[in-house]
């Protein structure tokens, strides 16, 4: 096919090269030191360093080293950070300390933390929730907390001057685009279904597969659910149509909620911890000691209609009280070879 009748034959096919919306980097943008230490506490280091004692402590005194790995995890996610900034339209300040380079983008020393921080911490507290038993609307309510605390850490991270998200970007609110909400925060809720359903039934070695959640996780969420928005916010498809494919991935993240309840939620006619939009943030970020979380637990769980015959954790934060969830495959030999999936 000729460049002529590409261009002239249909609005998808046109713009060959370097792709239409994307702005080579680095940013011609510095920022202050001062700023750059702030938003590298903010942006989750600070998190990790309250958040390592307690990880080491479970590994140590429980063998349990779920946190550990999960941290681990995170870690590894961040050297996906260059290619979502280069789908996604970001630019760093040209003068950040850097910590390696991929698609072109020097990513700064700040994000291996900052993905410790939330694609391990807060997708570990997501699991936190589901493994003890959770309905429909917690998972929403999850989506909800993660792009609530992604839009905070954003937020002060592009008005410090750190970086900034340049050309059309649907659904902005002082400088941040809350479709990165979206798309970020379902990426915790993602793989925290994940270690919901993964970790009792991943045994001594076999935890350290783990180490791929995260990537995994948020790739399902970020490919799996939000390409219609990527695609087409690299497209060279008109600013109104680009509007509407956020939308459209906006809607289906807050689907794809109900789909992983499905998956490993508890069924909604069966009672659950009682759950509000505060508690989740209060529970796992506000209430420091553990006398206080147990008493809102209980507090939950009686509000909630839960009896000792649910089968819901007494104490919620003891893993070998979780619950199962998710399909499980039941092999009998003699009798039968397999029954139908069946969700506890």
């Amino acid at each position: 096919m000729s460049p002529t009748l590409s261009l002239s034959w249909s609005p998808l096919v046109q713009g060959q090269g370097w792709p239409p919306n994307i702005l080579p980097a680095p940013g011609d943008f510095s920022v202050s030191l001062t700023a750059e230490i702030a938003f590298f506490l903010i942006a989750g280091a600070l998190a990790v360093v309250v958040a390592l004692p307690w990880a080491i402590r479970a590994a140590v005194r429980s063998r349990n080293y779920v946190p550990l790995i999960v941290l681990a995890s995170g870690l590894i996610c961040s050297l996906l950070e260059p290619m979502l900034d280069l789908l996604g339209h970001l630019h760093w300040a040209n003068n950040l300390i850097p910590a390696f380079t991929n698609f072109g983008i020097t990513v700064p020393l700040l994000i291996p933390p900052c993905y410790m921080a939330f694609l391990g911490l807060e997708a570990y507290f997501c699991y936190f929730v589901i493994r003890n038993g959770a309905h429909a609307s917690h998972f929403v309510m999850l989506l909800g907390m993660g792009i609530v605390t992604d839009a905070i850490m954003e937020t002060a991270g592009i008005n410090l001057g750190t970086y900034l998200y340049y050309g059309v970007q649907p659904f902005s609110f002082l400088n941040f685009p809350y479709w990165w909400g979206f798309i970020n925060g379902g990426s915790f809720v993602t793989i925290g279904a994940i270690l919901a359903f993964a970790v009792p039934r991943l045994k001594g070695a076999q935890k350290l597969l783990l180490l791929l959640v995260a990537p995994f996780g948020m790739m399902v969420a970020y490919f799996g659910v939000g390409f219609p928005h990527i695609l087409i916010h690299n497209s060279t498809l008109p600013t109104a149509v680009r509007w509407i494919g956020a939308a459209v991935m906006m809607a289906m993240m807050v689907g794809w909620m109900f789909v992983l309840h499905r998956l490993v939620g508890r069924p909604n006619s069966q009672p659950a911890p009682k759950w509000t939009f505060w508690r989740v943030f209060a529970y796992g970020k506000f209430i420091p000691t553990r006398t206080g979380r147990q008493n809102l637990w209980r507090k939950m769980c009686e509000e909630g209609g839960v009896t000792p015959g649910d089968g819901i954790a007494v104490d919620p934060e003891d893993p070998a009280q979780a619950l199962v969830v998710g399909p499980t495959i039941i092999l009998n030999g003699s009798q039968q070879n397999r029954q139908p999936a069946t969700t506890l």
